[in-house]
């Protein structure tokens, strides 16, 4: 979860700018509270969405919160769902340190996503230019620019904001 629903607004508004998701599905990853849905209404008047999040009361009270939409308890990079979605959406749930895995699992985890997506693909992570990681630190901050290189293996149209806070930054992905 994001410190202030104010520094979790900035990033919404982030992953939503560039895509138009009218008459689109959806599938938000590690969708916690379902909260970007204003967001995506904000830009279009009707979308698909699905969240799914591997913590199970996040998705009870999302699912109380945004009755309309669909909402699924399970861990999305290890049992990826079968549907393609047209955008595929992931606001923080990479931020996670896994040690020496962190990396593998954050590419791998982009991978899936790109896969599994008709469109395009927006993400953000905490992170920036040669971010400073401290070793006990839950958060592992990424490397934009590294991990632009590496997107850029599955697309060249690429969006990289990094300019709206200092430790986060944006990826966009299109097919």
């Amino acid at each position: 979860m994001w410190n202030s629903y104010a520094s979790a607004a900035t990033r919404y508004r982030e992953l939503v700018k560039d895509l138009n998701f009218d008459e689109k599905s959806v599938l938000d990853v590690g969708c916690g509270f379902g909260d970007i849905i204003p967001f995506i209404f904000s830009k279009c008047d009707s979308f698909e969405y699905t969240g799914v999040d591997f913590t199970k009361e996040f998705i009870e009270k999302a699912k109380n919160k945004y009755p309309g939409f669909r909402f699924i308890n399970g861990n999305y990079f290890k049992n990826p769902l079968r549907k393609k979605f047209d955008f595929i959406i992931c606001c923080g749930a990479l931020n996670g340190n896994y040690g020496k895995k962190t990396e593998r699992f954050r590419k791998e985890a982009i991978r899936i996503m790109f896969r599994h997506c008709k469109e395009a693909i927006a993400f953000n992570m905490a992170g920036g230019i040669s971010p400073d990681n401290k070793k006990k630190s839950i958060i592992y901050y990424a490397d934009s620019l590294k991990l632009l290189v590496y997107c850029a293996k599955f697309s060249k149209k690429i969006i990289l904001r990094n300019h709206y806070n200092k430790k986060d930054f944006t990826l966009v992905i299109f097919k």
